[in-house]
């Protein structure tokens, strides 16, 4: 299981090489591949872009550990869906968008409380656990919409806020 980790992990870096060049100078040219490295370029008031940094460990829970080293207060999470739902909306079709949850609350809608391999859904229970026990509030939005990450630093609705 640890090759094909690594070997996600080089995917995922090279899918993030490939935003570092279509951002340009709007991030720090680079993709960090360590927390110390996310928090400089931060620092440096530019967009991070990162990969997977170990195995066993999702991009999820890489978001999570970047925003508690810079002591964030939000995550906006891009992902395929609108937001969080009472159930999978792909298997159900009377499934529900949930505008609002707290943490406790969505690990009663998260199928899966720990992390494991093959998982699929919203977001990776590691990060959830990181992100509760630091207090920062997650906003889940469809990732395929990029106006809807403008739309949240904005303080529109969209999405699921998790807090």
């Amino acid at each position: 299981m640890q090759a094909q980790d690594e070997i996600a992990i080089s995917v995922s870096r090279l899918f993030a090489q490939l935003f570092v060049k279509k951002l340009d100078c709007l991030s720090c040219n680079q993709v960090s591949s360590t927390l110390e490295e996310a928090a400089e370029c931060l620092k440096k008031g530019k967009i991070v872009v990162m990969g997977g940094l170990k195995p066993g460990i999702t991009t999820d829970a890489v978001a999570a550990l970047v925003a508690e080293r810079v002591s964030a207060d939000l995550v906006v999470k891009g992902t395929d869906q609108d937001g969080v739902f009472n159930k999978d909306p792909r298997k159900h079709s009377d499934a529900v968008k949930l505008d609002r949850l707290s943490f406790v609350d969505l690990g009663k809608v998260l199928s899966e409380s720990k992390h494991k391999a093959g998982i699929h859904q919203i977001i990776d229970p590691e990060a959830v656990k990181i992100l509760s026990h630091k207090r920062m509030k997650l906003i889940v939005v469809n990732g395929f919409e990029p106006e809807n990450v403008l739309s949240v630093l904005k303080g529109e609705s969209v999405g699921t806020t998790i807090s």
